[in-house]
């Protein structure tokens, strides 16, 4: 017998009785029968009630076809409601390949799957009890998880020609952060789909989250294998509506011409409400993973706009409103090296780098370099007048966030070439900032400023329950005139200024920080002019109307001195100053008193001795060398109180009331000097 024929008989007569057998099942087997063992296999492998309302179908000819009606999983214990619906689903397979245990699916429709995530108020989900994976094969973390999954490996031969979904959705519900959201309408169509051949992803839903929906669609050729996924020429759009977008509709669309699971994305592209972005990323070698950053230069404020949000009010208009970034990185294990980092906002642009090591607790090393910046721009606008600002800030304390301080772990340098602050001018700037286990520290402080130069520290230390505070610094060589006349539109006080500095404190208001200040402070200005007012025309003319004679020529009104000095030891808010020092031409004042910080008050002894480092007056003073003063009362608003005894001691009732005028002009001029100090510190 020929050989051929006899083969061709054997399959025919195989053929045969697979139909036979078939038909037999067919006549003989209710599939509906075996729901109890399908709900105890579910119950066995998941600990979750598996609820089959819909009839179980099952044909043979011309395909296997495989039928299921209504079903619902439970929930994970704890949380309400199904876990997952479904209103049907149906699979066709071929019979010949299932002999050579080969599933290949002529088509899967799954129609009305809704699907519910939720997170309790612990962070657990609703899902983790299902995540758990079978017994590996090799507990190496190094082979894929496909691979080490015993599970999947006989899906390896699975084909699919085509994979359909229909009005399927995603609810989700965080209880922790109160967010939620749906994802319905979800259409997904798969076309001859087999593991490591392409195959062509057709996607369409509609998300709804804070009164914004979203019509979402996705197209995609991808490559599923054991160990990947490659995705090429991808393309979603979504189209956003509602009421809080006040450009309904916009467009967002995401591009990208290949992405992989081993981190590899090829021009990633995002675009819309204002936006462009691009991305992309490449595996290095190694481990290592390099990729690219570029946000196109965007207006703020109309990203804000385009989104309904509020954009803040600064006193420039005009800030804010021109941003772009850029940057390059490099991962590699729990490393991340992020250079050519450009972050341009309006005329102002910051480069350098960053790296961020660890990722529980990282720690964070930035290298900066700013060209130049004005902060006055960005300023808010008060919402309040000044006086309310200031007593809210004095009688609410604001609770900081101590527990994320603590966790800084941070070394940044800082450089800025040149920056406005309060409308005050540095140049040279530079900063070294340091953060571990609750001490934040500024432990180099350096610029110059008005032809003088200006070094200091400061520390924050948040270990304990009460923040705890430190400053010092060193000026030298300030020219004090410019400096005022920027940070409050006058000069009233002119020279080169030498000043010191070293306090501590702690709290968490302001009121707290003054009424636990404590430390040393002084002050030199030499070679300079108290402006507005010119104290030595005032004793000269009081001298000589006194004597009963004319007031002498008018003179510029700037009263100039080669000295003002002092110093202070600050104890729980109060400072003591024992050496106040003007040296005039024509006269000098010493004094010493307090000043309590916390009430704002102070109380001075002052002696205004009427010779300086040029003698005396041409017109002489009687015999009067010298009037005691008091200086109390508010320290914006002083009162000037000269010691009238040894005055009339001096000069008798007739000359009294002239001194007592000319000291309270004294009085004002040198409050005007003081003031013009007090101004540097505010």
């Amino acid at each position: 017998m020929n050989v051929r024929i006899w083969i061709v008989r054997v399959l025919l007569a195989l053929a045969l009785l697979c139909v036979g057998l078939a038909g037999t099942l067919l006549l003989i087997v209710d599939p509906n029968d075996f729901k109890p063992q399908i709900v105890q296999a579910v119950r066995d492998n998941t600990g979750r009630e598996l609820t089959i309302s819909g009839d179980l179908g099952l044909e043979f000819f011309p395909y296997l076809s495989v039928s299921i009606g209504e079903i619902e999983l439970g929930n994970s214990e704890g949380f309400t409601g199904p876990f997952l619906t479904l209103t049907g689903a149906h699979l066709k397979a071929r019979l010949l390949p299932l002999l050579f245990s080969r599933l290949d699916v002529v088509a899967i429709d799954i129609e009305g799957l809704s699907l519910y995530l939720s997170r309790d108020a612990e962070g657990r989900g609703n899902w983790m009890d299902l995540a758990a994976p079978a017994a590996p094969d090799s507990g190496s973390d190094d082979v894929p998880v496909l691979v080490r999954d015993r599970r999947v490996p006989v899906l390896a031969s699975l084909i699919v020609d085509g994979l359909e979904i229909s009005e399927a959705r995603i609810v989700w519900d965080d209880r922790r952060s109160g967010e939620s959201f749906e994802i319905s309408g979800i259409r997904l169509d798969v076309s001859d789909f087999a593991f490591g051949e392409p195959f062509v992803v057709d996607t369409h839903a509609m998300a709804t989250r804070g009164g914004i929906t979203g019509e979402l669609d996705f197209t995609a050729k991808a490559v599923l294998e054991m160990d990947r996924l490659t995705v090429e020429n991808l393309a979603m759009e979504a189209v956003l509506s509602g009421a809080s977008l006040p450009s309904s509709p916009e467009t967002v669309s995401l591009s990208l011409d290949f992405f992989s699971t081993d981190g590899r994305i090829d021009n990633g592209r995002m675009q819309g409400l204002g936006l462009d972005v691009r991305f992309s990323a490449n595996a290095g070698t190694g481990s290592e993973t390099r990729g690219g950053l570029d946000v196109a230069r965007f207006n703020p404020k109309d990203v804000f706009a385009r989104l309904g949000l509020a954009f803040p009010a600064f006193t420039d208009p005009s800030a804010l409103e021109q941003v772009a970034f850029s940057c390059a990185w490099t991962a590699v294990g729990d490393r991340i090296d992020v250079s050519d980092l450009l972050l341009a906002v309006d005329d102002s642009a910051l480069k350098g780098k960053v790296v961020v090591l660890g990722r529980t607790n990282p720690h964070v090393t930035l290298d900066l370099h700013l060209d130049t910046l004005d902060l006055g721009r960005y300023t808010p606008m008060s919402q309040s007048s000044e006086k309310q600002s200031t007593e809210a800030a004095s009688t609410k304390t604001k609770e900081m966030p101590l527990t994320a301080l603590r966790a800084l772990n941070l070394n940044a340098t800082l450089a800025v070439d040149a920056m406005t602050v309060s409308k005050v001018q540095v140049s040279d700037t530079s900063l070294r900032l340091t953060a571990k286990e609750g001490v934040i520290a500024l432990e180099e402080i350096k610029t110059s400023l008005y032809d003088g130069r200006l070094s200091g520290s400061a520390s924050m230390d948040v270990r304990g329950q009460t923040p705890r505070y430190s400053w010092s610094h060193a000026i030298l060589g300030v020219q004090v005139g410019p400096l005022l006349r920027d940070l409050h539109g006058q000069d009233s006080l002119s020279g080169t200024m030498e000043s010191s500095a070293s306090v501590t404190s702690l709290g968490q208001s302001s009121m707290d920080l003054r009424r636990n200040l404590n430390g040393k402070v002084d002050f030199k200005v030499e070679d300079g002019a108290i402006h507005g007012m010119n104290i030595t025309q005032l004793l000269r003319d009081g001298i000589r109307k006194v004597k009963g004679q004319a007031p002498g020529p008018e003179e510029p009104p700037r009263t100039v001195f080669s000295l003002l000095s002092a110093s202070g030891n600050i104890i729980s808010g109060v400072e003591t100053t024992p050496d106040l020092l003007l040296l005039a031409p024509r006269f000098r004042i010493t004094g010493s008193g307090q000043t309590d910080l916390v009430r704002e008050v102070l109380d001075f002894s002052l002696l205004i001795a009427l010779e300086g480092t040029q003698g005396q007056f041409e017109e002489a003073t009687l015999g009067l060398r010298g009037v005691p003063v008091r200086v109390s009362g508010p320290v914006r608003e002083p009162t000037f109180s000269p010691d009238m005894t040894a005055v009339l001691q001096g000069l008798g009732l007739r000359g009294g009331q002239a001194v007592q005028d000319v000291l309270r002009g004294v009085g004002s001029g040198v409050n005007k000097g003081v003031e013009g100090l007090k101004n540097l510190f505010k």
